[in-house]
């Protein structure tokens, strides 16, 4: 994964009014905090602008436990759930 500016920089660019991003994680190894934040930041970016922004699959094993300790696997948010596990609750 790039610097988490530059992919910062390439998420504001790509995140237009009416368009789509898809967004692969499936290579990030060790993520950490500042990935959860910076693709929640573009999600709410792209909810603003009526972007369609996803993920190209699935989070994986890497992003389970930090998504867990961030609170991103909270059953109070199953939009969360959607986004990050592709509505897959037995993460």
């Amino acid at each position: 994964m790039p610097n988490i500016c530059v992919l910062a920089e390439e998420l504001t660019a790509a995140i237009t009014p009416g368009g789509s991003v898809r967004l692969d994680l499936s290579d990030v190894a060790a993520p950490d905090l500042s990935v959860i934040q910076l693709v929640q930041a573009a999600r709410v970016s792209a909810a603003k602008a009526a972007c369609d922004f996803a993920l190209t699959a699935p989070a994986g094993d890497p992003f389970r436990a930090l998504l867990d300790r961030a609170g991103f696997t909270s059953a109070d948010h199953p939009d969360h759930s959607q986004f990050w596990f592709h509505g897959d609750t037995s993460q």
